[in-house]
């Protein structure tokens, strides 16, 4: 164990996954202004490699893949950044690797994992010489803070255990980085099986047996990740039997058969198509991405904010429709502009003025874009089914089809940089409402209404690359995939037709905002509702497919677990909750399940209102983009700051 009145300072982060690791870069930048030569004792503690972690671990299939384009996603805080600590240009993702591609523009996870250890390698040799590393490959189970030490002043430290038999040490000030919580499945019924939720696993995916039927609740990017297992992973392949023509599966026979469904019972929307980096898409000099938001900026943001009694959804929210308003009609206009009936300089000057006013924006978005279809419709982008019925399985199949390929083409054809503009849009947006939540301008309330907000801009900006959406449409038509519907609804039904307490699974659809499910569509005998299966089942209900029902023995969950202290399976943060030195938001302030902090220095406030600054809480975040000031840095930057400021 360390001493507790050594003269260095001790550090300690717990998890080195990415943010970890640029927390660490930040640290090492700053120690030479902020603390000179005196000596530092930094520890990192991690069971995965550090940098890559877990998720970025560079052992898993080369079959998952990155969604964010490799020339999009860098760890260095390049020139654009504006914060106090040094910068440190250095390459992209696509840059340090210097490899063709996925689909022309993604990396293979674990070849962002190895990007991420070689930043990592890099930062940590290069550390000023008055830096003592310490990389313990475990978990920490609990942290136990000591009495006051006999330092001047008086300082007390914090004595970190971990599982792996090695010695406690301890620390003066405690980052938790460990990333997204994982929490334990809910038990399946006698007979079933229950997979997830969280991230694709591979093991567990290798257990289900061919041609087994699963109903798959997810369609987001876990969804993709275990299709690419269960298809590709077993030996299936992809073909395009004429150039430019459709793709097709040749299937294996050894895939199980998914039915998968969701809230929105659609897919999300692939990722617009990216040139090569050396070759960028040549456009019209409107159609070039706006430097900054026009209307949702940080000032106007914190001007709607400050009125008393503001809400996310009364005034900043407009302010986002706004933009995105905006950026669409602005791509077309300069993309197609044979669509327009109005020119860009009058229908700009005009949306300037009426932008705060709902009605008289539409009106005039109806006099400048003839096509209903042209103009944009965030209820219909968000819930394509919305209110849909249909006449039977075959006909919902037709039409999600036709949806998934509206989607590709919309995406990746010549019209694509309407989609490709509100995609930026949405980006930029979300980096102001990222800036004014990690500033500590958002109350609990706010963040949860902004969080509910922003689940569209997760489900139109955050999909796959367009070849994985392609070949999600092959597995439709091949019949490899059959969509279940909106609104899905998972009960399990034991092998007597009972259904165990009030016929849903915990977290359904129906509770919780998530739908997703499988079965051929009918039930024993003739598909009537009232017929008891002959053995344990589970099954799957939409409400745009009256009387069709799924049944299958495995359920798997394709999607990230909600929060839910009661199943964090994290031993540290299970130990913290229990003493109270945690607390989780209350369900009455619309934020259930995140950690209450002090504000934009991230301390973690117990249960009796303390403040704990020796403590910060760096919650997971997505890869930063190159030359966009990315307030990624920014926050990463005071905190490491602020480990290495005061006594």
């Amino acid at each position: 164990m360390n001493d507790p009145v050594g003269p260095a300072r001790s550090l300690c982060l717990i998890g080195c996954g990415p943010r970890g690791a640029s927390i660490v870069e930040r640290i090492l930048a700053n120690v030479p202004a902020l603390y000179g030569d005196r000596p530092l004792d930094l520890h990192i503690v991690d069971p995965y490699p550090p940098g890559a972690g877990r998720t970025w671990r560079t052992d898993q299939p080369g079959l998952l893949w990155m969604n964010s384009a490799a020339e999009q996603v860098t760890m260095y805080p390049d020139e654009s950044v504006e914060c106090a600590g040094p910068q440190r240009p250095g390459p992209t993702t696509a840059g340090w690797l210097d490899a063709p591609l996925h689909d022309g523009a993604y990396a293979a996870r674990r070849d962002q994992g190895r990007y991420l250890r070689h930043f990592f390698e890099t930062v940590t040799r290069e550390r000023p010489a008055s830096v003592r590393l310490y990389v313990h490959r475990a978990r920490v189970v609990d942290l136990r803070r000591t009495p006051a030490g006999a330092t001047p002043g008086g300082r007390g430290r914090q004595q970190v255990l971990l599982d792996s038999g090695q010695p406690p040490f301890l620390a003066d000030r405690v980052v938790f980085a460990q990333g997204h919580t994982d929490t334990r499945a809910a038990p399946a019924p006698a007979g079933l099986t229950r997979l997830g939720p969280g991230p694709a696993d591979p093991e567990a995916l290798a257990a289900v047996p061919p041609g087994a039927r699963v109903l798959v609740r997810g369609l987001g990017l876990v969804f993709i990740d275990c299709l690419a297992l269960l298809t590709e992973g077993r030996g299936g392949r992809f073909v395009r039997p004429a150039p430019g023509g459709p793709l097709r599966y040749l299937p294996s026979g050894r895939e199980p058969r998914l039915y998968a469904g969701s809230r929105r019972g659609v897919p999300l929307p692939p990722k617009p198509a990216y040139g090569p980096p050396a070759a960028p898409r040549a456009a019209p000099a409107p159609l070039a991405a706006p430097a900054a938001p026009r209307f949702a900026t940080v000032d106007a943001c914190r001007a709607v904010l400050s009125r008393p009694g503001a809400s996310f959804g009364g005034e900043v929210w407009p302010l986002v429709v706004a933009e995105l308003g905006w950026c669409h009609y602005r791509a077309l206009f300069a993309g197609q502009p044979a669509r327009t009936r109005m020119s860009w300089p009058d229908f700009d000057a005009q949306y300037a003025l009426l932008h705060p006013d709902a009605d008289r924006l539409a009106k005039l978005a109806r006099e400048a874009v003839p096509d209903p279809a042209d103009r944009l419709d965030l209820d219909r982008l968000a819930a394509p089914l919305a209110g849909l019925r249909f006449a039977g399985p075959d006909d919902l199949q037709r039409r999600l089809r036709g949806l998934l390929a509206e989607e590709l083409r919309r995406r990746t054809g010549p019209a694509s940089g309407v989609a490709t503009a509100l995609v930026d849009g949405l980006q930029r947006a979300g980096a102001v409402i990222e800036e004014l939540w990690r500033s500590g301008e958002l109350s609990a309330g706010q963040l949860a209404e902004a969080l509910s907000h922003f689940a569209l801009g997760t489900y139109l900006s955050s999909g796959p690359p367009p070849l994985r959406a392609e070949q999600l449409l092959a597995l439709a038509e091949a019949g490899v995939v059959t969509f279940v519907g909106p609104g899905m609804r998972v009960s399990p039904v034991l092998g007597d037709g009972a259904v165990p307490g009030d016929g849903s699974l915990p977290g359904d659809g129906a509770a919780h905002g998530h739908g997703t499910l499988p079965g051929d569509g009918t039930l024993p005998g003739n598909g009537a509702p009232g017929s008891a299966p002959r053995r344990a089942v589970f099954r799957a209900t939409s409400p745009a497919l009256p009387g069709t029902v799924y049944e299958a023995d495995i359920l798997l969950d394709a999607r990230l677990a909600a929060p839910d202290p009661d199943r964090v399976t994290d031993p540290l943060l299970r130990a913290l909750l229990s003493r109270g030195e945690l607390v989780q938001e209350r369900p009455g302030d619309g934020a259930a399940g995140m950690l209450r902090l002090s504000g934009a220095d991230l301390h973690p406030v117990d249960s009796t209102g303390t403040v704990h600054h020796d403590r910060t809480i760096a919650g997971p975040a997505q890869f930063p983009r190159p030359h966009t000031n990315a307030v990624y840095f920014r926050q990463n930057d005071a905190i490491a700051r602020g480990l290495l400021a005061g006594d």
